[in-house]
């Protein structure tokens, strides 16, 4: 049985973003972030991971801009980040 599942999302600068896809591999769903942040206007693609059936175990995997991967304490793209609902804290 699938216990954990990994989803990819993208901001934008019109849009906060929304789960685009689910993954059971988190390799496929980094591989799969880190190609979409390539994409014209996506600001930033995020992996987080999730338990199912497990309420409040969604936690931050990764996220790429322009294809390379963001430590986790970068200050996020766009209007606000979905995991974090922050303000803008820089301009790419």
């Amino acid at each position: 049985m699938i216990k954990d599942i990994f989803t990819v999302h993208t901001t934008r600068p019109d849009d906060i973003g929304a789960v685009e896809i689910v993954f059971t591999s988190e390799m496929e769903a980094r591989a799969y972030a880190r190609d979409r942040s390539t994409d014209f206007r996506v600001l930033a693609a995020s992996v987080t991971r999730f338990t199912i059936g497990s309420l409040g175990t969604r936690h931050p995997v990764a996220w790429f801009i322009e294809g390379r991967e963001q430590s986790q304490r970068e200050p996020r793209p766009g209007s606000f980040y979905p995991t974090d609902g922050g303000p803008v804290l820089r301009s790419l």
